[in-house]
């Protein structure tokens, strides 16, 4: 953005001008709807309880008035102030960037603590003191159970999607850091849904919370275009990846492909097939290494990688620039997972594709989003590439397929089948035992044995 560009609403907050400036430049011309409504509760001190989906400008809306706060309050003696807790390393790293971005002109610093990373090299980045912490539930309790870390200063607390964390089992994590950290605190509470099990009791940490609910996990982003191509197989669903790809590559050559499965094994052996196949292609699931993760999201926002192979742990929050197609390798298990999976296109106002490659074993999984999600998919194929599978002959009024009924007996029959099985099992006969051959030494004299 220019000097000479209009002032954004950004503007009008009375924000530090170091930060301002930093956002300019990042090209902030405009405040999405979350950071509209929550910006200014935030930056008067209130806790903020929102619901809003992923991709919806929620990094900004705490990541600014944490520095705000920061800036306008200096304390060079405290312990970490901020802590911003996120489900996966990936989402962390991403803050960290955007952090990096906003705090260009300040002094305030942050350190990282996610898995995969050496325990050392954290606990210098520790010992440094950053103002700001961004970690994962998990890698942060074994700093607090070490006593390497210290919440006993904390000003504000962020929970970035909170509804992903519960749902991965960090309910108990959590709980531990809100007990270690400093009772008096601005919370932030963002997360896609209110309504994931668990929830209730870390809402209970907020006092007087500003409430926005923008939950619209059943809309679907007009944005994108979804689609759905049946496959016989897993080496057909293979060959129809390669050739979406190439698709997407004759049209827009730095445009990228998102490509989801459901396992680690699926996404590990698709992404293999695919660099045979001399497309350049990242893995990224829970079993990589972290710094080949790292490294591997880094080339694909370059563009030097334009194809992504991942399980859901990249399904979450992670904003790439020109990501044109989303494919569904695998049917996603639920609507919300769906929703988040084809949520890495379509964005920032572009147009995005999201395909779902079903077998005839995934097609109830897939009627059942369709239904949840109140989406008519396009069935489409690919010239050359046509499955064998066009579908169910017959669908039940929910969608799904309808399977053979069984011929229901009436009361004679059932009497006569009983009757005709008594009858078969009373005339059956054990078979005999069959008598081993035997056999005699070479002398015709020796002990008799059994042939081998």
């Amino acid at each position: 953005m220019s000097d000479t560009a209009k002032p954004s609403a950004l503007d009008d907050l009375h924000i530090d001008s170091r930060i301002i400036r930093a956002l300019h430049e990042k090209g902030f011309t405009e405040l999405t709807e979350i950071q509209n409504l929550t910006l200014e509760p935030a930056l008067a001190g209130k806790d903020i309880l929102a619901a809003a989906k992923t991709g919806s400008g929620k990094t900004v809306a705490f990541l600014v008035p944490i520095l705000h706060r920061l800036l306008s309050n200096e304390s060079p003696n405290s312990a970490t102030r901020a802590l911003i807790l996120v489900p996966t390393r990936e989402l962390a790293l991403q803050i960290q960037k955007a952090f990096e971005t906003f705090s260009k002109y300040t002094y305030v610093k942050c350190g990282l603590l996610i898995g995969g990373e050496a325990f050392k090299y954290q606990i210098s980045q520790l010992r440094r003191n950053p103002e700001v912490l961004i970690a994962t539930p998990g890698r942060l309790v074994e700093h607090l159970d070490k006593g390497s870390a210290s919440l006993s200063d904390l000003e504000c607390l962020v929970l970035d999607e909170a509804d992903q964390m519960l749902k991965m089992g960090f309910s108990e994590d959590l709980n531990r850091i809100a007990t270690a950290s400093k009772y008096e605190r601005q919370n932030f509470l963002f997360s896609a849904t209110l309504k994931q099990k668990g929830m209730h009791r870390i809402q209970e940490w907020l006092s007087d919370p500003f409430e926005v609910n923008l939950d619209r996990s059943l809309e679907v982003n007009s944005a994108i275009t979804q689609q759905v191509i049946f496959a016989d197989d897993q080496k057909h669903k293979e060959k129809l990846c390669v050739a979406l790809i190439h698709q997407v590559a004759e049209e827009n050559l730095d445009s990228k492909v998102f490509v989801f499965s459901n396992t680690r094994a699926q996404c590990q052996q698709l992404g293999n097939f695919l660099k045979y196949k001399k497309i350049k292609a990242g893995i990224i699931h829970s079993e990589i290494p972290q710094s080949e993760r790292k490294q591997v999201m880094n080339n694909f926002r370059q563009g030097s990688l334009k194809v992504l192979v991942a399980t859901d742990v990249a399904a979450r929050g992670l904003d790439i620039d020109n990501v044109e197609l989303v494919i569904n390798y695998t049917v996603a298990q639920t609507g919300d997972d769906h929703t988040h999976r084809i949520g890495r296109t379509g964005r920032a106002g572009k147009l995005g594709k999201a395909i779902s490659l079903v077998s005839s074993l995934e097609y109830n999984t897939m009627s059942s989003i369709e239904r949840y999600l109140k989406i008519n998919a396009k069935r489409i194929t690919i010239e050359g590439l046509v499955a064998d599978y066009k579908g169910p002959k017959k669908v039940k009024a929910s969608g799904k397929a309808a399977g053979s009924k069984k011929k229901k007996l009436d009361k004679k029959d059932k009497k006569n089948a009983i009757k005709g099985g008594a009858k078969a099992t009373a005339k059956k006969k054990p078979a005999k035992a069959a008598k081993p051959k035997m056999t005699t030494s070479g002398d015709g004299h020796g002990a008799l044995r059994k042939r081998k």
